[in-house]
């Protein structure tokens, strides 16, 4: 079975914890392949929409390793065309509700098991991130939150 991880938008305006930057700084070593997404305010259709100003600050807030594919979104979703080639990925980071969901509701409509590192996701507060995981529980199946 081929497996990747996907880091989702881990940048230092997103991070409201930052023991989960370190987490995950230090779980990317533990698969072969990874990738990083990375939110940007440039071009987003999300800020007139929502009147938000978008991220103060963009970059990651923590160290990708050497090989990681690291690239920018404008959307909800991190999923990119190259991930077809993965039986399965499995997604941290944040915001459990939005990101980290939309883009586990896109892998299971293309056929590719989300896993979701329930350990290493968090969002803007604990109310909304347990709300994103009983929604992931619900669309995607309990076994597949670890």
């Amino acid at each position: 079975m081929k497996t990747a991880l996907l880091i989702i938008d881990v940048q230092r305006s997103s991070v409201t914890r930052s023991e989960i930057a370190s987490g995950i700084e230090k779980l990317q070593y533990d698969y072969d392949v990874v990738y990083v997404s990375r939110f940007t305010n440039c071009g987003s259709p999300l800020l007139p929409i929502l009147n938000w100003s978008g991220y103060e600050d963009e970059s990651l807030a923590f160290k990708p390793k050497q090989g990681a594919i690291i690239y920018s979104k404008t959307g909800y979703t991190s999923y990119v065309p190259e991930m077809r080639n993965f039986d399965e990925i499995h997604l941290c980071g944040f915001d459990t509700d939005a990101c980290v969901y939309k883009t586990a509701m896109d892998l299971v409509e293309l056929g590719i098991r989300p896993v979701i590192l329930k350990d290493y996701c968090f969002s803007a507060s604990r109310e909304f991130h347990e709300m994103g995981l009983a929604l992931l529980e619900r669309n995607i199946g309990k076994s597949n939150i670890r």
